[in-house]
């Protein structure tokens, strides 16, 4: 049995306690919030035997055996350092780190300790995205020729809407960009298997002026009438980006957190030589193929229909749809397989981990200094 402790047990961290109680072989053992009462409520729902407010009590435990990180960002490289030298395996919120260089000296200390990593980018785990990935792999689109996407949400659309992800103490230098940005390029290079090459970037701070609650607000949640005080955002909440991949492929990226009505749609579009892939989160189960001579096609996530490699991940009968917390199961999966398989700080695109983290903070920073200095900038 691997013997886990969770650290936050807000939002993302009970996403990551419901599918870890899935999972066959795992055990989560104790529980770590700052804030006790949550840490409490977490274990008590979830049959957790001990619980603490300071995560120090699990990192340094030495029944211990994987460290799931689900703190905010602020915390986020020393509890993966201090776990790495203890000696354990992590998975790891995401951004891995608040700076570049963080995320590279865990990346580089997750090697020296041949340690099993992971980062939650989880979207690429949805099967009829690793359908368009093994297709993409396997050449029926072709050559890529260009990338496309947006990713819209509403929640924090109000003044009276705050979120941690606002402050830069709290969060880094970025806000969407960090969190959402990291998300959708995990996507597109796991799906065209090449990398980012440079960049061009514009941020947009839409309410710089938000109420700020003077009592605890948990991601996603909304608040209206409480005790606030005047809060000065410097965070993002609209971010455009540029690119080029590998090989000079172009490509956009547009996101936002303030657009009224758009609760969380993720979206892709690769245009090839041969044909064209699309998908959008909010029609999770499909993948539309765009054809110039012959009808375009739907693919609706079905075993029968797919690679191999993608089928393993439509786990249901087909009209059976799979959802966010499968795709967070699936990423789960493969991270304990990796432990089990002795597979150590392997780098591979099939797989998150840490080095997939330090990637995106490359991205993330090259990103910053475009938007600081109006121009290209090269990763």
């Amino acid at each position: 049995m691997i013997r886990v402790g969770l650290i936050g047990a807000g939002y993302i961290g009970n996403v990551h306690l419901e599918q870890l109680v899935r999972i066959g072989g795992v055990q989560v053992t104790k529980i770590v919030d700052n804030t006790i009462e949550l840490a409490k409520k977490a274990a008590t729902k979830y049959g957790i035997e001990s619980y603490s407010s300071d995560w120090k009590d699990v990192v340094d435990d030495p029944t211990i055996d994987v460290i799931h990180n689900c703190t905010p960002n602020k915390y986020h490289f020393e509890i993966n350092k201090r776990a790495l030298l203890a000696g354990k395996q992590i998975l790891s919120e995401k951004p891995l780190a608040m700076t570049l260089e963080e995320a590279q000296e865990l990346w580089e200390l997750s090697v020296k300790k041949n340690a099993v990593t992971g980062v939650d980018f989880c979207y690429r785990y949805y099967p009829v995205v690793q359908e368009a990935a093994a297709r993409i792999r396997n050449g029926d689109l072709g050559i890529v020729r260009m990338v496309h996407g947006t990713w819209f949400q509403d929640w924090l659309s109000m003044e009276t809407d705050y979120s941690w992800r606002l402050e830069k103490a709290e969060n880094g230098d970025s806000n969407v960009m960090a969190d959402l940005g990291s998300h959708w390029f995990d996507l597109i290079q796991y799906l065209t298997g090449q990398r980012i090459t440079e960049v061009i970037g514009d941020f947009a701070t839409l309410i710089p002026t938000r109420k700020k609650p003077k009592s605890q607000v948990l991601a996603f949640q909304h608040i209206e009438e409480v005790d606030s005080e005047e809060f000065r955002c410097e965070l993002e909440e609209y971010a455009a980006v540029h690119f080029r991949l590998e090989g000079n492929i172009p490509g956009s990226f547009t996101t936002s957190q303030v657009c009224n009505g758009r609760k969380s749609e993720t979206a892709f579009e690769i245009y090839g030589t041969n044909c064209s892939y699309a998908w959008n989160h909010k029609d999770a189960t499909r993948l539309w193929i765009g054809h110039r001579f012959k009808a375009n096609e739907e693919l609706i996530e079905n075993a029968n229909l797919m690679y191999p490699e993608a089928a393993q991940y439509a786990v249901l009968p087909a009209g059976h749809p799979l959802g966010y917390h499968d795709a967070v199961k699936h990423l789960f999966e493969d991270f304990y397989s990796a432990i089990e398989n002795g597979a150590g700080a392997e780098d591979t695109m099939q797989r998150p981990t840490f080095f997939t983290g330090y990637e995106e903070m490359r991205i993330l920073a090259a990103v910053l200094k475009s938007v600081r200095n109006r121009s290209w900038e090269t990763i």
